[in-house]
């Protein structure tokens, strides 16, 4: 809230999520959503239409509200959600850092774009601002994360391939520093098994991913920038391998922990199988895409 324009500034989120009931006899596990409902059975599909059409459903926007009016002052509108704080001062600014990688300067009162500049990550935390011997400085925690990137699948990239890169960014008028180049993506090809186990198996396997391995790997096995994306895991190559990771928790040091509370060797071998199913779905997406070579 700015008590100079009476307007409070609000970063806003416009996105949907899928809800299914549990099936009859769900009952709450020592890991995974523990929802009471089951996200495997509401993923999003192989589709390119139906992903287009979420990822246009799917903005985030700068809103003035004024809460005497009852209405929006003014609105700037992001490429997509999870956008940052922000931060209104007595000079007739607000600051918001975007989930594009930009951090923005707009008049407080009329919504004017009045500086912007790239910061190669994410940005979620609100900026702040203070004085030293009369100099003003304005601040920003940057760097990306939260459930957005992790866990909605091919919508966490609909601001760009976001990557965390944090550090403490301060700025004043005048200042010359300069960021050192960002380091460069690294190529993910599509090189999985082909597709050996029955559809009923997969299936199987998408409903104990959806529940125990969505959360951190992201809707229908598509990862954001943070996790690892295991439709180009080489780990879906080994039937053995690919259970010490999930049951004997061998990447624990790392954060994966073992599930063998809650998944068998058969469950696990079924999510193996629905990782190598969608990883050729999105392969053939991908082969389909490119430009016809004839």
């Amino acid at each position: 809230f700015s008590p100079k324009t009476s307007l409070v500034y609000i970063p806003a989120n416009e996105s949907g999520f899928p809800y299914a009931a549990a099936p009859k006899g769900w009952t709450p596990k020592p890991e995974g959503f523990n929802t009471a409902m089951d996200p495997g059975l509401v993923s999003m599909p192989a589709d390119t239409k139906i992903r287009a059409a979420a990822a246009a459903a799917t903005t985030g926007s700068l809103i003035a509200w004024d809460p005497v009016k009852q209405k929006a002052a003014w609105r700037v509108s992001h490429i997509g959600p999870s956008n940052g704080g922000i931060l209104a001062t007595a000079g007739n600014l607000v600051f918001e850092g975007t989930a594009a990688g930009d951090f923005e300067a707009f008049s407080a009162d009329a919504g004017k774009k009045l500086w912007s500049v790239p910061v190669q990550t994410g940005v979620i935390a609100a900026p702040m601002t203070y004085s030293i011997d009369g100099e003003q400085y304005v601040a920003v925690l940057a760097g990306w994360g939260g459930v957005w990137d992790i866990a909605t699948g091919v919508l966490a990239n609909k601001s760009g391939s976001t990557r965390n890169i944090s550090r403490l960014l301060v700025y004043k008028i005048g200042g010359t520093g300069k960021l050192p180049p960002p380091p460069p993506l690294k190529a993910m090809p599509f090189d999985p098994p082909p597709v050996t186990a029955a559809i009923t198996v997969s299936s199987a396997g998408g409903e104990l991913f959806g529940r125990y391995c969505s959360v951190c790997h992201g809707d229908a096995a598509v990862a954001g920038g943070l996790n690892p994306d295991l439709r180009h895991s080489g780990m879906i190559n080994s039937a053995a391998n690919f259970k010490k990771i999930v049951l004997e928790g061998v990447y624990k040091n790392q954060g994966m922990v073992s599930f063998a509370a809650d998944i068998s060797a058969a469950d696990a071998e079924s999510i193996r199988a629905y990782l190598i199913k969608r990883a050729n779905e999105d392969k053939a997406l991908e082969m389909a895409a490119l430009p016809d070579r004839h």
